[in-house]
């Protein structure tokens, strides 16, 4: 992986199952997390700058897309560890919900 890279939630998933970090990165889509299913693209790139005044400060790609920010590399690295511990034969989908469900509750879905 790599960022300013599009890849599929899917994709994804598959990649952080294989627990090989390479770089750190946050997902970047359009419009709400709660809305992407494994089949929809995000963008993998850089975490925001925060400047001396607390502004936020995100990649110019990002916002030149206009996409908006969903999920930090720990937060997804976290929810799929979990996942996988609680039940290894987790699918894409469950791991999914349980992504959905920390981004929103902050806590982890018992599978």
């Amino acid at each position: 992986m790599k960022h300013n890279q599009s890849i599929k939630i899917n994709d994804l998933i598959d990649f952080l199952k294989a627990q090989k970090k390479e770089l750190t990165y946050c997902v970047y889509g359009a419009g709400s997390s709660d809305q992407a299913t494994l089949h929809t693209d995000c963008v993998i790139d850089e975490y925001s700058e925060i400047t001396d005044d607390d502004e936020e400060i995100f990649p110019e790609r990002i916002t030149q897309k206009n996409l908006d920010f969903w999920f930090t590399d720990e937060l997804l690295e976290d929810v799929v560890f979990n996942a996988l511990k609680q039940k290894t034969s987790a699918t894409n989908e469950e791991i999914l919900k349980a992504i959905k469900f920390y981004n929103e509750n902050d806590s982890f879905i018992t599978l």
